[in-house]
């Protein structure tokens, strides 16, 4: 039995969500298929889906909302009249917390049923900006994390529910935490360094509080 892949990034193959991806995917890659959003019509991505038995949906998170190209996607589908038919989450964001995502998950949760689909879970990872941009071994924990997710998922076709919480890890920062951050950026040697970093690669940290949409 198939599961199909849903990478819902904007940037495709190219990003943090395709990463992601291959680390659950591993060495049984023979066992999925995955389309990209960015590359298909919607409706016909849409209409793809129903020859599936599980169809897992991996995002980005951008502040608080999906992508476009996803949202256009769900708009798309209709409820499938196949009972036993599964479907699960996997969604990534910038953020530390993963209580970012806590109204993206009931929506989820709701979106599955919606459209007659077992709800296998949703998988949430904050933190991930840049890991497809890091050496393998600054993700090491990760994307062991993410082998085992897929392992459990192959052998039961559920998300492993000890693993989904390891990964949402932290839920929200302590008062101690947050304080160390922010003294941290203070000092300039925060997360900034390694954005500042991107920026003077690309010469663009003059730029840095440009606000194009304001």
């Amino acid at each position: 039995m198939k599961t199909l892949i849903i990478n819902g990034s904007p940037k495709g193959r190219n990003g943090n969500t395709e990463v992601i991806i291959e680390k659950f995917i591993g060495s049984a890659k023979n066992l999925y298929q995955v389309c990209y959003v960015a590359n298909e019509d919607p409706l016909k991505l849409a209409e793809y889906m129903k020859r599936f038995d599980a169809v897992i949906i991996v995002m980005p998170l951008y502040i608080h909302a999906m992508p476009g190209i996803m949202m256009k996607l769900i708009e798309c589908m209709e409820r499938t009249i196949d009972d036993g038919k599964s479907m699960g989450f996997i969604v990534q964001s910038g953020f530390r917390e993963s209580e970012h995502s806590k109204y993206l998950k009931r929506y989820l949760t709701a979106l599955a049923h919606k459209l007659n689909y077992t709800y296998i879970g949703t998988v949430v990872r904050g933190g991930s900006a840049g890991i497809c941009m890091m050496p393998e071994k600054m993700n090491k924990k990760l994307f062991k994390q993410l082998q085992n997710l897929g392992e459990h998922f192959r052998l039961t076709r559920t998300f492993h529910g000890d693993i989904v919480e390891e990964l949402a890890k932290p839920i929200r920062l302590s008062k101690g935490m947050s304080m160390l951050l922010y003294f941290l950026f203070k000092l300039g040697i925060s997360d900034s360094i390694f954005w500042n970093g991107m920026l003077k690669k690309n010469n663009a940290l003059d730029r840095k509080f440009d606000r194009p949409f304001a």
